[in-house]
């Protein structure tokens, strides 16, 4: 048996939560009826739905039969051997972390017997993707995956997803770069995008979340403990504000967290915001904004434009970035008549009559 045909079953990590045991277990309860003894096997794992996260215990019996409903998916009597003459039958879904994708034909008891197995990790930047184009690349993977069956098949296969707007992309008039690249592609094949909805869609659905648990980030863990956090780090220049303000009180109009300069010392707190060690001259924008971290006036956007324009050392050591000017050239002599028009504005005259 091909191995990467079954790799996306034989790859799924144990499970540890009581979620990602429902998962599993949904994805086998539809191959139920071509495994022996299925609810004698799965019995270790369905006890350990019946509790909460906080009980959850992963013990050696459900690890024997984690692995052995594994062992049992890729086998021969569950994987039937993909047949040229039949209609092929390709269920997709995408989730935040994965896509997830079954190749499926009907035997002889007219029931779906599964051909293959996909399962897929979204890079970054496929996660990025909108909703209706990570739906779409389950599609794509899942033609590229199985080329070799679904290219040149004898009947038109059929693509089932859980996302109702794809049935309409093959007659769209309207497509974004990353989708008609992918609609080039799927001309190459023969098949009908039908919607199911997504409560009959779970197997790929379960392949598509495979990898959600390991994609969970570790709990933050701060470097330094809160008990030995003294208090918040002050600026020096707030004291001298405050004593500022026993001649020229806040008059109570402005934002609750930010001190009241007072006019005697906005040059300082300016010289400060602008030419500290702190922040090392920035343009106005960026001193605006770390002055406002703390401080506010009425005139603070006015006076902190005025006074970055007019620092020496900025004018002396941040060079533009623009070309020179040209210098200024005579026009050149025409060569024959009415070979140059020339045209001014004559301003101020009087109105006329």
């Amino acid at each position: 048996m091909d191995p990467q045909k079954v790799q996306a079953v034989t790859d799924w990590p144990t499970p540890g939560s009581v979620k990602e045991v429902q998962r599993f277990l949904g994805f086998a309860n539809f191959y139920r009826k071509f495994i022996l003894k299925f609810s004698s096997v799965v019995a270790p794992l369905s006890a350990l739905t019946k509790g909460n996260n906080d009980g959850f215990c992963w013990s050696p019996e459900a690890e024997l039969a984690f692995n052995e409903l594994k062992r049992r998916f890729t086998s021969a009597p569950i994987l039937t051997l993909p047949d040229p003459d039949k209609l092929f039958v390709v269920e997709v879904d995408a989730s935040d972390v994965g896509v997830g994708a079954v190749l499926s034909q009907r035997g002889e008891d007219n029931r779906l017997r599964p051909c293959a197995f996909l399962s897929h990790r979204l890079t970054p930047t496929e996660r990025n993707y909108h909703v209706g184009d990570r739906e779409l690349l389950a599609v794509k993977l899942a033609l590229e995956e199985w080329r070799h069956w679904l290219e040149g098949a004898k009947h038109p296969f059929q693509v089932l997803t859980d996302h109702k707007n794809l049935e309409y992309i093959q007659q769209a008039k309207r497509l974004n770069p990353r989708q008609a690249r992918w609609s080039l592609f799927f001309n190459r094949f023969q098949f009908i995008l039908s919607y199911r909805p997504g409560s009959q869609n779970l197997k790929p659905d379960a392949l598509s979340r495979v990898y959600s648990s390991s994609n969970q980030k570790d709990p933050v863990t701060p470097i330094i403990p809160s008990s030995k956090i003294l208090a918040p780090v002050r600026w020096e220049l707030e004291d001298t504000v405050r004593q500022a303000q026993a001649r020229e009180p806040d008059p109570g109009d402005g934002p609750s967290n930010r001190l009241f300069v007072p006019k005697a010392v906005r040059s300082q707190v300016l010289q400060w915001g602008h030419a500290s060690r702190l922040t090392c001259h920035p343009g106005t924008t960026r001193t605006l904004e770390f002055l406002q971290r703390r401080f506010w006036w009425p005139t603070i956007k006015e006076d902190t434009k005025t006074f970055v324009s007019a620092c020496s050392t900025c004018s002396q050591g941040k060079v533009s970035h623009r070309l020179p000017q040209g210098l200024l050239h005579p026009l050149s002599i025409p060569r024959r008549p009415w070979s140059h028009l020339s045209m001014d504005f004559i301003t101020g005259l009087p109105p006329s009559q």
